[in-house]
């Protein structure tokens, strides 16, 4: 019975993980596209699916930035900071 719940815990860490990354690369290829809002969209849905994925918050704040809003792409940064990315 525990390796089960073991095999189940780590089906579902495995789902998680792959499905921000997903989420993060799209972000990421919209970006490269020029495709800035659907990018951050994109960062949006890899940061509801793990909330502490640091990268996400470097790459949205740049984003944020070149759009123009500064004050909401510093505190991206400051997020970031917080998770131990700088």
């Amino acid at each position: 019975m525990k390796k089960l719940i073991i095999l189940f815990a780590y089906i579902l860490i495995s789902i998680s993980l792959n499905s921000q990354t997903i989420e993060f690369q799209n972000g990421n290829a919209k970006f490269e596209l020029g495709d800035y809002q659907g990018a951050i969209q994109d960062y949006n849905k890899a940061i509801v699916i793990n909330p502490k994925f640091s990268e996400v918050y470097c790459a949205r704040r740049i984003l944020k930035f070149v759009l123009g809003n500064k004050r909401s792409g510093c505190l991206d940064l400051s997020k970031a900071g917080e998770l131990g990315n700088f």
